[in-house]
């Protein structure tokens, strides 16, 4: 046997008796993908958003480097920052610019994986308009570089193949969205850092209320849709949130809501979007005035409801049960065009514990505030018709005065001092007989 055998021979005999032999396993991955989801979630965005006034500079900068070809002192991000500016909707047209636009065009398809590629997808997305030339361009260049994106666009480029495809990626995304009690939170997760703010997810909002606005008198809907506009982890949607909320009132154009259903629509819409009795931009500039009258309908019987269940919980006057009832009568005949309450400080302080249950809800915003008498008087401030009328608690005495006169109270003011009321008022009665007390308000309104 030649030595070569002999050896051979010996280290097969030493392998047998050593035993088998394992294979070493990797520990558990979770940790670490752990690890890197709490980072990503934490630094959601590699590249700050540039401010409106910088991105001229950063356009034009930009431009100068790409037709003289000088790139020293000029980071990723920087790069990245002058692309959010390039493709903004001011810029991404303008023909003096296209040099630049080619050239990021250019560098997607040439350039290595990492950084700059994986922050053109978030100017993609953030930029995406349904349609639009740089939204094709730009996904045509990134479709081809797919399976080189990493980092904070991976995980979105999983969840919705379409990404690229910008014909079908807001229908998807939307569907995405329907399928979620929270689609807020469902789209961070997915890799969309800024919801509301994304291009893409604008699109998909649009498709998300119009398939979901035929089921908004069903809780869950509803709760969807709230999620989505006012979502706990995030602000509240501005931009498009005006269609959102007609279709939540459209629902109940020609129905009549529960009370309790009603007060919780009427207290999260004033919350997020301003009550339209006190302000006229936003989304109520072009909301559609039918379906404001829904809600100003409410607003006025809320009030109302506000306004009696706080004096029935607080004065104890057989006097004031068929108050409550004669105006509530009026409120159901359609008489009660709007009211607006002032509650005095006691009131207020009642308010705040029984009524107002949402948590949602500014009460110096929500209702007037009543100085005189040591806040112990409220007022209930009404217009019926050409005539506005005044009530009180307690023993202040209804007020009537024609709405055309200087010195009637306006509704929907801050302020209010029931004395200064008093007097300047010409036309008042007490409500010592209910039945004349009531005949006389029927016949001056």
């Amino acid at each position: 046997m030649s030595d070569a055998q002999q050896a051979t021979e010996s280290t097969r005999a030493l392998l047998a008796r050593r035993g088998v032999l394992h294979t070493r396993t990797l520990p558990p991955l979770d940790q670490i993908h752990r690890s890197v989801g709490s980072i990503l979630a934490k630094w959601p965005d590699v590249v700050r958003t540039p401010s409106a006034e910088d991105r001229e500079k950063l356009a034009l900068n930009m431009l100068f480097r790409v037709q003289n070809w000088k790139w020293d002192d000029l980071t990723t991000q920087r790069v990245i920052s002058a692309a959010v500016a390039v493709f903004d909707e001011e810029r991404r047209e303008r023909a003096d610019l296209r040099p630049v636009r080619d050239f990021y065009l250019a560098e997607i398809s040439t350039c290595n994986k990492g950084a700059f590629l994986d922050g053109m997808v978030g100017v993609y997305v953030d930029s995406f308009v349904p349609g639009a030339a740089h939204t094709r361009i730009l996904a045509q260049a990134l479709a081809v570089r797919s399976a080189d994106i990493g980092g904070r666009n991976r995980k979105l480029t999983e969840s919705l193949p379409s990404l690229f495809r910008p014909d079908e990626a807001p229908k998807e995304l939307a569907k995405v969205m329907l399928g979620a009690q929270d689609p807020y939170e469902t789209l961070k997760t997915m890799g969309l850092s800024s919801p509301h703010t994304s291009g893409l997810a604008k699109a998909a909002h649009h498709t998300f209320v119009e398939r979901l606005a035929p089921d908004l008198a069903a809780t869950d809907a509803r709760s969807k849709l709230f999620n989505w506009l006012a979502p706990e982890s995030g602000t509240v949607l501005q931009a498009g949130a005006g269609p959102a909320i007609e279709a939540v009132l459209a629902v109940w154009k020609d129905l009549k809501p529960p009370d309790a259903l009603r007060n919780e629509l009427s207290e999260q819409i004033i919350a997020g979007w301003n009550d339209p009795r006190l302000h006229t931009g936003g989304i109520w500039s072009g909301f559609n005035p039918d379906l404001k009258s829904v809600l100003l309908r409410w607003l006025t019987h809320q009030d109302m409801k506000f306004f009696c269940d706080m004096v029935t919980a607080t004065q104890d006057s057989h006097m004031w049960a068929p108050r409550r009832d004669f105006w509530l009568k009026l409120y159901q005949d359609k008489m009660i065009d709007e009211a607006w309450v002032a509650f005095g400080a006691d009131a207020r302080r009642y308010a705040r514990r029984n009524l107002m249950r949402s948590g949602k809800t500014d009460m110096n915003r929500r209702f007037g505030h009543q100085h005189d008498r040591g806040g112990s008087t409220s007022l209930l401030i009404m217009r019926i018709g050409k005539k506005i009328v005044v009530d009180g608690c307690h023993s202040y005495k209804t007020h009537i005065f024609r709405a055309d006169d200087p010195n009637a109270p306006k509704l929907y003011q801050p302020d209010y001092y029931c004395d200064d009321i008093l007097g300047v008022s010409h036309n008042s009665k007490p409500h010592n007989s209910i039945n004349n007390w009531s005949q006389w308000v029927l016949q001056n309104v």
